[in-house]
């Protein structure tokens, strides 16, 4: 059984995500965007040694900015889009110039997350989705009946496509792809509250 604990993080308050396998302990945290007492807490709670993976949806800076030091605190691999291998370096595609002053600490991808399937880090199974539109190596990532949607998908809404290599009709064919998963799926989304698949292809005017 898998459970889903989010956080919201950073300065914008991003939603960050700890999934747990309740069976093994294992966790991944997907878009750590900001370093925190309260994001330290969550992982001693599921434990340090439990973390298996920092798996990111996307490179932008208000889903990295605390990266570097929970793979200090965690020892655990890094996983972004292989599209975004040079994101975390150049301020100009993780968009860092819109805090002044502010510094993102360094890292890099331990795993380039390629293509679509599936992904297992520890013994959580991931069945990867590449959606691009908000960014070229967007990616949502299902587990079971879940589906982190990134700032690909939000509750009545779409992630923005103004920001380098966005791309407005490439992100409406992602969400329509979305739309047409089977059956339905808890969301949860980058920013915002969580949903489901269903409420989505009811009232959201983008998957329509």
């Amino acid at each position: 059984m898998t459970e889903i604990t989010g956080l919201p993080l950073g300065p914008l308050m991003t939603n960050c995500y700890f999934v747990r396998d309740t069976e093994t302990g294992d966790a991944v945290v997907v878009d750590p965007g900001g370093f925190s007492p309260a994001l330290v807490r969550q992982a001693e709670l599921v434990g340090k040694e439990n973390v298996k993976g920092i798996l990111l949806t996307h490179c932008h800076f208000d889903h990295i900015m605390g990266v570097a030091q929970l793979k200090r605190l965690t020892g655990a691999p890094v996983y972004l889009p292989e599209e975004e291998a040079g994101f975390p370096a150049d301020a100009s595609l993780n968009l860092m110039g819109m805090l002044p002053g502010e510094q993102l600490r360094p890292f890099a991808a331990d795993v380039l997350v390629r293509g679509e399937g599936p992904l297992s880090i520890g013994s959580l199974r991931f069945q990867v989705l590449h959606t691009p539109g908000h960014t070229a190596g967007s990616r949502c990532y299902l587990i079971g009946r879940d589906l982190l949607s990134g700032d690909t998908l939000f509750q009545y809404s779409v992630g923005r496509t103004d920001f380098p290599t966005g791309n407005g009709a490439t992100l409406l064919a992602s969400v329509r792809r979305l739309a047409a998963l089977p059956g339905d799926y808890q969301v949860y989304p980058g920013h915002g509250d969580a949903t489901t698949l269903e409420a989505e292809r009811r009232y959201n005017p983008y998957l329509q």
